[in-house]
């Protein structure tokens, strides 16, 4: 199966890069009873700024488990240049109405759709083919209550 794979690469001249960014760390695990501040930091794997959109969101299965209404994420909105990094924080905020309990939610960061690259660029016969995508990284947030 790779030899083919690597066969059809050849015959297309077509170019792979790795995700455009990359998140640290990739998971969290706190104690919802501490009021507390955490950092993720976003990491530019390309030649070119990118600008990404960090919004929270639920897990299938844990909608009444949820903490995405308690999350704050500061900064919303990242520009990064080429090669660089950028912090991001978020907090849980004190929910006394919430029950004992664990409770999950996701931290999503969007590459912005109006930085689209294209990815990968092959012209054979006067046929040319372009791939774009926006790279999502979503990191789980789990949140236990005692």
């Amino acid at each position: 199966m790779k030899k083919i794979l690597i066969m059809i690469m050849i015959l297309f001249k077509v170019k792979l890069f790795a995700l455009s960014f990359s998140v640290a760390p990739t998971e969290f695990e706190i104690s919802l009873e501490k009021n507390q501040l955490y950092e993720v930091y976003i990491m530019n794997n390309t030649f070119s700024p990118l600008r990404i959109e960090i919004y929270k969101e639920d897990i299938k299965g844990y909608e009444d488990k949820s903490l995405t209404e308690d999350i704050i994420i500061f900064p919303k909105i990242v520009s990064i240049r080429p090669g660089g990094k950028q912090l991001v924080r978020f907090k849980i905020k004190p929910n006394p109405a919430r029950k004992k309990g664990s409770y999950r939610s996701l931290l999503v960061f969007r590459e912005n759709p109006n930085s689209i690259k294209t990815i990968s660029k092959t012209s054979t016969d006067g046929f040319e083919t372009k791939l774009n995508f926006i790279t999502e990284i979503a990191i789980g947030i789990k949140g236990e209550k005692k």
